[in-house]
């Protein structure tokens, strides 16, 4: 992951990642943002699984830019930071964790 924007990143990526890296870290994950992705992690987490999300044109949807995980997987349109966060919060839950708990 590139440290500063290199120009060869899509011209809107870095802010929508800037503002994911912030929203998740108002939610207690800590964040490394790069030009080209954010690592997000949960603090305290002693198996320290990172998520690494990354923002690019999807194009079976027009080329809008979405979120994507380490895998491709797409997460949400990237203009649906809340989700986002919501959606990656969620995958980085702690796995002992049974619905109903609080988290």
């Amino acid at each position: 992951m590139a440290e500063n924007f290199d120009g060869t990143e899509h011209p809107h990526a870095y802010p929508l990642l800037y503002t994911l890296a912030n929203a998740l870290a108002a939610r207690g994950f800590t964040t490394s943002l790069g030009a080209r992705a954010v690592a997000v992690t949960r603090k305290g987490d002693a198996s320290l699984r990172t998520q690494t999300i990354t923002c690019k044109p999807r194009p079976i949807d027009g080329d809008r830019l979405w979120f994507f995980d380490a895998l491709g997987e797409p997460i949400a349109q990237a203009d649906q930071v809340i989700d986002a966060a919501v959606i990656i919060a969620a995958d980085l839950a702690p796995s002992d964790v049974t619905a109903g708990d609080d988290l």
